[in-house]
């Protein structure tokens, strides 16, 4: 037990020493923050200025309405959006629109609308810029004509605009979840989808690399010939299982670092409102607690996986062709999420969430989405734990034999002769 955890402590720190590390940890909520918050923030502190805009109004009865829609302020008071009439012929629209088209090349206006007589009828509109990218206010440009138009169309029929869009709006339905006791939070589509899909891609791709970074270390010690030396004074079990709690550990060491940012981030995003402190707000202790708890369960299981290939492997290259089968079980779990998130609790999710290949990213998005029974999630600590059992033996079995062989990799008959002499 000492030596082994001689080769943790060795594990652990040769990793969490390098650059790579720090870099990599660091990186990945850094980047995550920027992808979060940043187009939020850049919206937030972009300031909004005046758009002037000129329209062209062939039915000569559009503009007045339009222009009193349009009658929102900036923060110092002036319009938002400053309207000029430009009359205009039909027969000397493309003379206009060449007069107007030299005016926004020299930024004098931001752009011209142009209203044809038959907008009415065919409900088109055409509107000329240089920099068509303001969404927004173009939105609003878009969404006032298409009132005034309504309008219109109504009045021709004798109906009143205002009433009639009181009679045809829509209903706002707010999404609540009923949990455990009768409480209720608030819940949707979105924050599920988004809150499942963030953790479980966290949860593939950390299993999967420190997964492998055990795979790599057996291979990289073996071809070194390290291997001999480090066998001559410790069993090959403590070298083995020393390799999986080291990685696994530096594994945790990232998780806490990401809790970190994970919780000033969770703090920022209170203060922002909308759909980012929806999603802050709504994560709970529990969750990440299980998380925590199916990646050493995940980790483990592979790792060892992972381990049996690399003591039976020379090169990369074959421990890439080897591994396949291993990384395909974690592939298929991150293809599950629509069909978990829509029916949590249907036998298929139930079944394939109790099997160990697919548990620690399966059963993680069920209890993301809904809550399962106790005695599911119970069942399926305690598969993990056996089947950690079973493939911690195997593993061992085949490193005893495999990691001082060299030259052509071994077939599966030989591999079963290493685990019968064993």
């Amino acid at each position: 037990m000492k030596k082994m955890l001689l080769v943790v402590r060795r594990e652990y720190l040769d990793r969490v020493k390098k650059k790579s590390f720090l870099i990599g940890t660091i990186l990945g909520p850094v980047l995550m923050g920027l992808l979060i918050f940043a187009p939020a923030l850049i919206f937030k502190l972009s300031p909004d200025t005046q758009t002037t805009v000129t329209v062209i109004d062939m039915t000569g009865e559009i503009y007045g309405q339009m222009e009193a829609s349009l009658a929102d302020t900036l923060d110092d008071g002036t319009l938002k959006f400053s309207l000029r009439e430009y009359p205009a012929e039909e027969t000397g629209l493309e003379e206009t629109r060449r007069i107007l088209n030299i005016e926004v090349e020299e930024d004098a206006i931001d752009g011209y609308l142009v209203i044809p007589a038959d907008i009415i009828g065919a409900g088109k509109a055409a509107f000329y810029g240089k920099r068509v990218g303001d969404i927004k206010s173009l939105e609003q440009i878009e969404s006032a004509l298409s009132n005034v138009v309504i309008g219109l169309r109504l009045s021709a029929r004798g109906l009143d605009y205002g009433e009639v869009r009181g009679l045809v709006k829509g209903v706002d339905m707010e999404t609540m979840q009923v949990t455990e006791k009768g409480a209720e939070k608030r819940g949707g589509f979105d924050f599920i989808f988004m809150s499942s899909f963030l953790f479980i891609m966290m949860l593939y791709m950390t299993i999967l690399m420190w997964g492998v970074a055990v795979q790599r270390s057996i291979i990289e010690e073996k071809n070194n010939r390290v291997i001999e030396v480090l066998l001559s004074s410790l069993r090959p079990e403590d070298l083995l299982f020393g390799k999986i709690f080291g990685v696994g550990a530096v594994g945790l060491t990232q998780y806490a670092i990401w809790g970190v940012f994970g919780t000033i981030m969770t703090a920022y995003g209170l203060t922002m409102g909308g759909p980012v402190a929806e999603l802050a707000g709504n994560l709970s202790f529990a969750t990440l607690g299980f998380f925590i708890l199916y990646y050493v369960l995940g980790f483990l299981f592979y790792a060892t996986m992972f381990a049996g290939i690399g003591s039976v492997c020379n090169t990369d290259q074959e421990a890439q062709q080897m591994q396949t089968p291993v990384v395909l079980c974690l592939v298929f779990t991150i293809l599950l999420p629509m069909m978990v998130i829509q029916r949590p609790d249907s036998t298929f999710a139930t079944v394939i969430s109790l099997i160990p290949v697919f548990t620690p990213i399966v059963m993680f998005m069920r209890i993301n989405v809904l809550m399962p029974p106790v005695w599911q999630i119970v069942l399926s600590i305690v598969m993990m734990i056996l089947a950690i059992r079973f493939s911690g033996k195997l593993a061992a079995r085949i490193f005893r034999t495999g990691i001082l062989m060299y030259g052509k990799k071994p077939d599966a008959r030989e591999i079963l002769k290493w685990l019968r002499r064993s």
